[in-house]
């Protein structure tokens, strides 16, 4: 692979945002999200139109909240003010404070792959050494958080309708923002309730969950892989971190175009001021000039990486949890070793 200042030097020329272009992506998801809206509110019982005017609702909140998230790295616009204005103006869609948000995401990307600051992760991971130390109440409360059911079932939903609201982060960043957030959501679902009752609030609700259901799949999967990049520093360093410690969804083109192309996850977190309509033909340019080497996931194989729940830090990859008898071999292994 190129040395890192080579490949950081590369994704420059893309790391400029485009104003026009811009503007024209916000206008379209924004347009698109307030029609789905109103007409899935004007037609609530025809379930042949409420069902699609969910899903587009729900396509693009979560393109919606892309926006805000290039905003948080303010790269969507040229001006800082502009990412930020628009950014908070976005949260009660985006169904997340802005400012608050913005902090937690940054330490996620100068964390990433940092076994010693998992705690800027979306999705715990524990070691397997971790795991194998672990009392049985401490495996069982991790079996549970790390199954589907929770981790993409419950989870996101959890976490952005109820835990967003007040984060505790939340406090560092001032509670402005936070009123501001809340305020702004507050009205929304009241204009909502006021027009159309409890049935609309329900088509809301549909499209937030729908929302955090196939998103929270996306956090998941690019850092969740079999052969994911987990270290400590000084042995783990920037570029290993962000280009070994993230995947690529390759998911389609409609996939692309709905959640700009955060597919694209090792180029994002190697240089975050790429802005995401760029992401896609940034990716492509540098894999065919020969600086990265993505691996790649498929939907289906994106699935399987539900299987993984822990990291073995001997062989440096992901694993299901183990059994009794991988549990004993690898003792014994261990202690033939020493």
């Amino acid at each position: 692979m190129s040395s890192t200042s080579d490949i950081f030097s590369a994704t420059q020329r893309f790391a400029r945002s485009d104003g026009r272009r811009a503007w024209v992506e916000l206008a379209v998801t924004f347009g698109l999200y307030v029609s789905s809206v109103f007409v899935g509110l004007a037609t609530l019982g025809i379930w042949w139109i409420t069902l699609p005017t969910v899903l587009l609702a729900s396509a693009m909140g979560l393109r919606i909240y892309m926006i805000q998230h290039d905003c948080l790295h303010r790269s969507f616009f040229a001006s800082r003010e502009t990412n930020d204005l628009i950014g908070m103006l976005l949260s009660p869609i985006a169904m997340t404070p802005y400012k608050a948000t913005r902090y937690i995401h940054g330490l996620h990307h100068t964390y990433v792959s940092d076994l010693e600051r998992r705690d800027s992760f979306e999705i715990f991971t524990m070691t397997l050494a971790e795991w194998q130390a672990a009392p049985g109440w401490k495996r069982l409360h991790y079996r549970i958080y790390r199954s589907p059911v929770v981790l993409i079932l419950i989870g996101p939903f959890v976490l952005f309708g109820v835990l967003r609201r007040l984060p505790l982060y939340g406090f560092k960043t001032g509670v402005g923002d936070l009123v501001f957030h809340n305020v702004l959501l507050a009205a929304y679902l009241g204009i909502i309730w006021w027009t159309t009752g409890w049935a609309g609030l329900g088509f809301w609700v549909a499209s937030v969950y729908f929302a955090c259901a196939f998103g929270g799949l996306i956090p998941y999967i690019v850092h969740n892989f079999e052969n994911v990049r987990w270290g400590r520093r000084p042995e783990l360093t920037f570029a290993s971190a962000a280009l070994d410690g993230s995947a690529v969804l390759d998911w389609g083109r409609l996939f692309d175009l709905v959640t700009l192309n955060i597919g694209y996850h090792d180029l994002h977190h190697f240089n975050a001021k790429i802005p995401g309509y760029s992401l896609r033909n940034a990716h492509a340019a540098l894999e065919a000039e020969g600086l990265i080497q993505s691996e790649k996931i498929s939907f289906l194989e994106g699935l399987r990486c539900l299987r993984w729940k822990l990291f073995d830090e001997e062989i440096g990859r992901m694993i299901p949890f183990p059994s009794r008898a991988m549990l004993r071999e690898r003792q014994r292994t261990s202690a033939t070793v020493g």
